[in-house]
């Protein structure tokens, strides 16, 4: 405590310090100064510590925990969905949504669009069946012509992994007339044009991928997402995260360049109020292999090693990813835009990953790739790459793990990858990834820690709360039919160590970030309860009253009325 030459900036004291460090311990009392941890203990032993410029926070008995951190959060897209377009969360029927965009074209100049956020509540209460309408239909282009004939309208679909599929989007009339979908229009790739007894258009739009493409392939005239529409949801995205006591993340899913920008933008201005770091999504449907290996050439000097700085956001790494090549050519022909996704489409067969995570490898880059589908294809390639170019120090990430074999457990473990686990899927996702099948095989949290594969929680933004995270990672419910999906075999102290303290490893600060220790980085949160003796059922819905970055509050919730 003497060596620091200095007072404690913020001093946080009377409730219970959980550290979690190597040895578990509490205090009662946390000093910081200079953006780091100066001392913990109890409060008359930390005193001298205490200046006149001290911040001094009585806890009344509260807790206090490293800072969450989210493995996958996706906070520029959670922005847009909150932040653009005309939002109808509210409406619970066709009038509703006929009357908010009524309202909405009186204050629109005539034969400007209005285009509104999807249908339903998010995060996970989109509508995608009739009979969640009060009406028992979902709206069409003769409801929305009511609301005004003057406008082009449009009712954005969610992104797919936001809810249950088929998503819905509804043009009007004249949005449907500037976009040229007319009764001879073919059906797209897995979307739906919903039609009348005659054959026309009735307007309302069901697709069935994932990725929606229907701005690609038919809607081209809708205004699409601008930089500063993504920097707007940059911000709001931050704000969520903050009031859930996320101080770090990792985005192993990639951004694209533009994303990039905004990011780097918000951290050389001081605009964060997390530490985030990112990789760069690589945009492998729009271009060729020679081409690709040309940009990773370019962006290695900025991406390889522990990556670039701007203030709080670091830039490293990319990613590879393998999914539907259907849809990865159709959305690779809107380049560079990438819609809700925030990363670019990619669908790698086997021979392009062994060629473009070589070439990364020998760069010195490192890639994460998702698995949710596919984990043994993965592992062959990157056994493949790791024989030309040993990838153990480059931690690899192995993201969404959502089942793993012993025999893949140990070869993850041998490669060096970290894996990244959802889950709040278990909750949210039963008509996917077949964890319902698996059951207590799915989303293998204490067979990837037996095995030696380090962990780290996430979010996927649905819900974007890591205590949620915790809480599921143990509960392990199915949201759908209230199942309990085997036994987690995890304590809660671990679950809540994967969702704070281990997530440092994918950033490679796990030296000076995470447990709260004298010398560490002041990233921390007060919770209203002590996580591990609180009700189990509470920590769902917590919310952070402080979070803390860097040494300074960056959130404090207002104290109820």
């Amino acid at each position: 405590m003497n060596a620091w030459a200095h007072n404690a900036d913020l001093l946080l004291h009377s409730g219970v310090i959980h550290a979690l460090d190597a040895s578990s311990s509490c205090a009662e009392a946390i000093a910081m100064g200079a953006g780091k941890i100066l001392a913990t203990g109890r409060l008359a032993d930390l005193s001298p510590l205490v200046g006149p410029h001290t911040r001094s926070i009585d806890l009344a008995g509260r807790a206090v925990v490293p800072g969450l951190f989210d493995a996958h959060p996706h906070l520029d897209r959670l922005g847009l969905r909150d932040r653009v377009g005309l939002s109808i969360a509210h409406c619970e029927s066709v009038s509703d949504i006929v009357q908010t965009i009524r309202e909405a074209a009186a204050r629109t100049p005539a034969g400007q669009w209005i285009v509104t956020q999807p249908m339903g509540v998010p995060p996970d209460g989109y509508w995608s069946r009739p009979d969640q309408v009060r009406e028992g239909r979902l709206p069409d282009r003769h409801d929305l012509d009511r609301a005004t004939p003057d406008h082009p309208v449009f009712i954005r679909s969610p992104w797919g992994w936001w809810t249950r599929l088929p998503l819905p989007a509804v043009a009007n009339s004249r949005a449907l007339e500037l976009c040229g979908v007319r009764t001879d229009t073919p059906n797209p790739y897995r979307i739906e044009i919903v039609r009348d007894g005659r054959g026309d258009p009735t307007g309302l739009f069901m697709e069935r991928n994932r990725a929606p493409t229907l701005e690609m392939v038919l809607m081209h005239a809708v205004p699409r997402f601008s930089f500063e529409q993504r920097i707007q949801g940059l911000q709001h995205g931050m704000a969520l995260a903050r009031e859930a006591g996320v101080t770090a993340g990792f985005e192993g899913h990639g951004l694209t360049p533009a994303l990039l920008d905004a990011w780097r933008q918000l951290g050389q201005s001081a605009g964060l109020t997390m530490r985030m770091q990112a990789a760069l999504s690589v945009p492998s449907a729009s271009f060729d292999d020679e081409a690709i290996e040309a940009q990773l050439q370019t962006w290695s000097r900025r991406l390889s090693g522990q990556g670039t700085r701007s203030g709080l956001f670091t830039e490293e790494g990319l990613c590879l990813d393998v999914a539907d090549p259907a849809v990865a050519r159709i959305l690779g022909c809107a380049y560079p835009y990438e819609h809700w996704a925030g990363h670019f489409a990619q669908a790698l067969s086997s021979e392009r990953l062994i060629r473009l995570g070589t070439c990364a490898a020998r760069l010195g880059l490192r890639v994460s790739i998702l698995v949710c589908y596919e984990l043994e294809r993965v592992l062959q390639c990157l056994e493949a790459i790791d024989a030309q170019v040993p990838l153990r120090a480059l931690r690899w990430v192995a993201v969404h793990v959502t089942q793993a074999t012993p025999q893949q457990l140990e070869r993850m473990h041998r490669l060096g990858l970290i894996a990244t686990v959802t889950p709040g899927f278990m909750q949210h996702a039963d008509d996917r990834f077949g964890l319902l099948e698996l059951g207590d095989r799915g989303t293998p949290i204490r067979s990837l820690l037996d095995a030696g594969v380090p962990v780290a929680l996430s979010t996927d933004g649905v819900p974007h709360s890591m205590l949620f995270a915790v809480w599921q990672a143990i509960a392990r419910q199915d949201g759908q039919r209230g199942r309990v999906l085997g036994d987690s075999g995890l304590t809660r102290e671990e679950a809540l160590r994967l969702a704070s303290v281990e997530g440092h490893r994918l950033t490679w600060s796990e030296g000076h970030r995470g447990p709260l220790t004298p010398g560490h980085d002041a990233d921390l949160i007060v919770l209203p309860q002590d996580p591990l003796q609180c009700a189990w059922d509470d920590l769902a819905t917590m919310r952070a009253d402080l979070t803390i970055v860097d040494g300074q509050v960056v959130y404090e919730r207002a104290p109820p009325c």
